[in-house]
């Protein structure tokens, strides 16, 4: 079964600061699965980990499919909770495991973005979507009078 479809305009209500953490992986060497599908495969575990803790602060999570690679785009509460899920325990065991597997071989990429944004900073439109991204970490309103513009969603 399919997501449900919001019909008409919608926005996201973000009455807070947020982080936007963009973290993926690129495949260099397409042949060296021994390297890059455990680093995929560690994925999984910890969204899961997240999603069943919502107090730590991370919110929601996209994936992104590409040809070498996959990208998750991520909202958190604040940077504070980010960096202490970074040195918990299962993240660590997972960056541990990179370096002792992959450190700097060249088979398999990983990177992050890290943006605060201020309350105010963001703003966003939804037609005829499902809930997603900003909208599905924090709230989903029907436009508007008020927010009929992005000039008037920001306040930046």
């Amino acid at each position: 079964m399919g997501k449900k479809i919001y019909n008409g305009r919608f926005v996201a209500s973000t009455e807070e600061s947020l982080v936007l953490f963009i973290i993926g992986m690129r495949i260099n060497k397409l042949f060296s699965f021994t390297k890059w599908v455990p680093v995929f495969k560690a994925m999984g575990p910890m969204i899961k980990e997240l999603y069943q803790n919502p107090e730590w602060g991370f919110r929601h999570t996209e994936f992104l499919f590409s040809w070498r690679g996959v990208t998750l785009i991520q909202y958190w509460r604040s940077f504070d909770d980010l960096e202490a899920y970074a040195h918990g325990k299962t993240h660590s065991a997972a960056w541990k495991s990179f370096n002792q597997k992959i450190k700097d071989d060249g088979s398999v990429g990983i990177y992050h973005e890290t943006y605060i944004i201020e309350k105010g900073g963001s703003e966003a439109i939804y037609n005829n979507m499902p809930k997603f991204g900003l909208s599905k970490a924090f709230s989903h309103m029907r436009v508007a009078a008020k927010t009929e513009s992005a000039r008037s969603r920001i306040s930046k």
